[in-house]
C-alpha cells in the first residue's frame, strides 16, 4: 500500500531542446526537486529511460536500463502529481505560504504557461535572479513552438531558471 502513495521510483518526463526522456528517478531518500536543487552534483540518474524526439514525442527513438542526465541541460521536468514536484520544504509547508501568479515563460523552443509558485513578496524579476535552480509552474502546460499541436501538460512543470530566455505575467 505504501508504494501507491508514496512511489520509490517517479516517472519524470525530462527535456532538452530537440528530445523527450521519460524514465524513473530514484525518490527513495530524496525528492525529485530536492535532486534538481542538489548543488553538490552536476547530474541526475534515470532508471528505464525511453528517448523520443520532441515533434514525435510518441515515437520511441532508443531505449536504455540506465542514463545519466546532466542537470544543466534539462530544460523542463514535468511530473503528473503536484506532490510529486515539490521540494521536502514545500511539501511541509512554512510559515509564510506561496502565492501563485498566472505566468507565460519561453525556455529555448518551449512555450510554458502556468501558475508560478512563489515565496514571499517575490517581483516577477527576481524568478529569473535568484532563488532555485528550477522555477516551479503548477497546472501547467508546454507547447513545442516549431509544432504548437505538440503539447505536455502536468500538474508541476519544473523550469530551468537559467534556461529562461523571457517571462511574462498575468494580470
Amino acid at each position: 500500500m505504501r508504494d501507491s502513495v508514496h512511489p520509490t521510483v517517479l516517472m519524470v518526463d525530462f527535456f532538452t531542446r530537440y528530445h523527450r526522456i521519460s524514465g524513473g528517478v530514484d525518490v527513495r531518500s530524496r525528492k525529485l526537486a530536492d535532486q534538481l536543487e542538489d548543488r553538490t552534483t552536476d547530474f541526475l540518474e534515470l532508471e528505464g529511460a525511453y528517448i523520443s524526439r520532441v515533434e514525435h514525442p510518441g515515437d520511441i527513438i532508443a531505449s536504455h536500463t540506465v542514463s545519466v542526465l546532466r542537470k544543466e541541460n534539462v530544460l523542463v521536468a514535468v511530473v503528473a502529481r503536484e506532490e510529486d514536484g515539490l521540494t521536502s520544504g514545500e511539501s511541509y509547508g512554512s510559515y509564510l505560504g506561496p502565492h501563485f501568479q498566472t505566468a507565460f515563460l519561453i525556455v529555448s523552443d518551449f512555450e510554458v504557461q502556468g501558475r508560478l509558485r512563489l515565496w514571499g513578496k517575490r517581483h516577477l524579476r527576481s524568478v529569473l535572479t535568484s532563488g532555485k535552480m528550477f522555477v516551479t509552474v503548477q497546472d501547467g502546460t508546454m507547447r513545442y513552438s516549431g509544432h504548437p499541436e505538440v503539447e505536455f501538460t502536468g500538474a508541476i512543470i519544473l523550469v530551468n531558471r537559467a534556461r529562461v530566455e523571457a517571462i511574462w505575467k498575468d494580470g
